[in-house]
Order: C-alpha cells, then structure tokens, then sequence
C-alpha cells in the first residue's frame, strides 16, 4: 500500500498542446513541462502530498490496442505497470477501459472535427464563362443551330422567299445567283452571332414566316445578355472563395485536398477497426499519419493535408496564429465528428486511484480545469467565423488577375488568326503556281 505521506510516483506524459507542453533547453537538455495537465498534476501532488517524475513513452503515441493483446504509447505503459499512471488526457472507451487502465473523472468533454486551410480569395481563369453552368453553353449552343436551320428551311419552303429568290435569279447570270445564295446564307448565321454579341445588322428576313422566328430570337438574345452582364458583374465584383471542408462527409466525399489522421489515438484505432459507413471512407482515404494536429500545423496551413483531430488543439493553433500574425490560416469544420470525455488514465485497481479521482472531481467542480483551459485559448473565437478572407475590403476593384482567362481567350484567338493566315497565303501561293503551270 502506498502511504498518504512521501510517495513518491511515476507519471507517463507526452506532449500534447494545449494540454501539455514540453520544452528542452538548448543547451543543458532539461526539460521543463506547462499546460493544462500540468497545472492538474501540481494541484493533485500538493493535495495529496506526492512526488512524482515523468517518463514519456518511446513511440511518443496516447496508445493503441493490438489483436494479441499488447498496447502502444502511454495506455502500454500503463497496462505493463510502468508507470503509476498517464495524465494524457485520454478519450475513454470500453476497450481502453476494460484492457488498459481504468479512468478517472472527466475532466473536459471534446469533439473530433476537420481541421484545413482557410479558404482564401481565388484566381479564376475561366470567371467571363461561370455566369452559365455548362448545360446552360450547351443550350445556347443548340438553339443558336436549331434557328439557323429553320431560318434556312423557312428560306426553301416560303413562297414570298422563293419568288424572290426567282426573281433575282432570273436578272442574274447564274455565278452571280450562286454567290448571292452563299451570301444569303451566310448572312443569316452572321446575324445570329452579330445579335447574340450585341451588334447592329440591318438584314431582316422579307418572310413573316422568318420575321417571327427572327423576333424571337432577338427577345431571347435581350434576355440571355442582360442576364448574362449582370450576373458577371456580380461575380467579378464578389471575391471567389473556395467552398470550404464543413463536416467529415465533405472531406471523404472531395478528392482535391487529402487528409491525415493522428495516429495512436483514440480515432485511430476505432478507424483501422472500422468495415464500413464514414470510418471506413476516412480509413482507406487517408494518406498521411501525424502525431498532432499542433506539431503539424505548419504543413496544414501550407495546405499540404487536411487533418481529423480534436477541437481543443484547433482551437489553440488557432489563438496562437491569430495572436501571432492578426490573420486566420486556418477553418475548423462546422460540424462535429464524435464527442469525446476526457480523463486520466491509472493502472487497474491502483491503491491512489479513489482519492485521486475524488481530487479531480473537487478541481474540475470548483472551475480551476475551466479557467486553466481559458488561459490556454487567448483570441479563441477571432478565427470561428465563416470561411473566407480575414478582412475583406468593403469593394472588390477588379484586377488584372480577374481576367487572365479572357486575355488567354483573346491570345489564342490571336494565335490562331495567324495560323489561319499562314495557311490562307500558302495554298495562295499554291493555287498561283498552279495557274502559272496551267498557262
């Protein structure tokens, strides 16, 4: 049995900010401890008069339980008797409880979430077309051909239009009827376009069979451009922000940002267990394994992975940047994976356990755990709201970037003229040669 006075015992601990942070000094190698826990750990060894020393684990991991029965990181420690007991602190479930270690009173109630990049202002090199989704392209496409054709078809089968035809012929020599039939029929794809861009034409079809189908169309083309200026005006003028990750079916279900899970946690080990539904898809998608969202934070925000981890470090990762810099790099998704009671983790039926445990309840009803965790999170809820940029400007003046995609359009376009003016001057030369040969 342990007694009351002078015992002294041995504490796994592994560096988890903002519960526990450790710092080596540069030069002598010690290490000094701060955080949450820690401020737990004094309290429990001044109320019960303990000394203590803390082992970290080798694998540096919270613990996970394996088919034969062994157990990693602290809760291994734990199990083996290694340590008297680990201030993690842990997410408790039965398997850990009823192989492991036995837990003490929660001390915090935690939530799993998606933690990413904030979503920032966006260059979009094809923005001039995004008023229309595709479909809408498509439509207009098909209907552009469907009134050339019956504009033609209409030209055939109307008498007015055919007497006139006659007429011309009949006055002409037949070159000539020829290329009026050919301007004619250019003509009437050239006054689609010309309408559809917004441009003068004085052709109008002599028909009333053509002037309806002409009506109408020009009342669409009224229609399809107001809607079609205004709503680019509206998207050029509003920043372009990416939709952002908000719960974990989002993340599984989008294949353009992947994502890292913490392992020897507590996640970990219900996800390599899972065979189907959202673990499954959060196992097999994942490419990437951390130890902590806090010491990967740098790889987060450079938008490398996005990472599923507790709020409580997101939310310190988060006070940390916005103290630091006055921006927010990072988005916590809105939606809540799993919820998590945290507590301590002590050896089955240990003799310290019941008074200890009692201590703990005393401290985290008195609101010591509550105010040690608020000292933690300074500037905490500055980087909570939507996603988007931290301060957007009351006007979005369009900038050079906001048109990258109509200047590539128009070089093409250019490029093109002057491949089809090469091709154009060499069959010229072509045709030249050979009427010379002829000759």
């Amino acid at each position: 049995m342990y007694e009351e006075s002078r015992v002294h015992l041995v504490v796994g601990a592994e560096q988890w900010v903002p519960w526990l942070r450790i710092t080596e000094h540069p030069v002598t190698r010690e290490l000094t401890y701060s955080g949450i826990m820690y401020n737990l750990l004094l309290a429990l060894s001044q109320t019960m008069n303990f000394t203590y020393e803390l082992r970290r684990p080798a694998d540096g991991l919270w613990g996970v339980g394996f088919p034969n029965g062994s157990w990693s990181g602290m809760l291994g420690m734990v199990k083996r008797g290694e340590v008297d007991f680990a201030l993690g602190p842990f997410a408790f479930n039965w398997e850990r409880y009823h192989y492991a270690c036995e837990f003490s009173q929660p001390i915090f109630v935690d939530y799993e979430s998606v933690f990413v990049r904030r979503p920032g202002l966006e260059t979009d090199l094809f923005a001039f077309s995004r008023p229309f989704q595709w479909q809408v392209w498509l439509g207009l496409a098909v209907v552009v051909l469907l009134t050339w054709t019956i504009l033609e078809l209409f030209l055939h089968l109307s008498p007015y239009e055919q007497e006139t035809t006659m007429e011309d012929l009949k006055t002409e020599e037949e070159k000539i009827g020829i290329r009026r039939k050919m301007t004619r029929d250019q003509s009437n794809i050239m006054w689609i376009i010309r309408t559809l861009v917004n441009q003068s034409n004085p052709w109008l079809p002599k028909s009333d069979s053509r002037r309806v189908i002409t009506a109408s169309w020009l009342l669409s083309c009224i229609i399809f451009i107001s809607v079609f200026s205004s709503t680019l005006t509206a998207m050029l003028s509003v920043p372009a922000v990416r939709q952002p990750i908000d719960s974990t079916e989002d993340l599984v279900r989008q294949d353009k940002v992947p994502w890292a899970i913490e392992s020897g946690s507590f996640l970990y080990q219900i996800l390599y267990q899972a065979t189907e539904g959202i673990y499954k898809a959060l196992w097999d998608g994942h490419t990437a394994s951390i130890t902590d969202c806090y010491t990967y934070r740098h790889d987060i925000a450079a938008g490398k992975y996005a990472a599923v981890c507790d709020k409580m470090t997101m939310k310190k990762v988060m006070s940390e940047d916005f103290s630091a810099t006055g921006t927010c790099s990072f988005y916590m998704a809105r939606e809540d994976f799993m919820s998590m009671p945290m507590a301590l983790a002590f050896r089955h039926r240990h003799p310290i356990f019941p008074k200890a445990n009692q201590r703990i309840l005393e401290l985290v009803n008195k609101g010591l755990v509550g105010a040690w965790i608020s000292d933690q999170l300074p500037n905490s809820t500055a980087c909570l709201g939507a996603s988007g940029p931290t301060s957007p400007p009351d006007k979005h003046p369009l900038a050079l970037k906001d048109y990258y995609g109509l200047f590539t359009v128009c070089a093409f376009c250019m490029v093109g003229c002057v491949a089809v003016l090469g091709v154009e001057m060499t069959m010229a030369r072509f045709a030249e040669r050979r009427r010379a040969t002829e000759r």
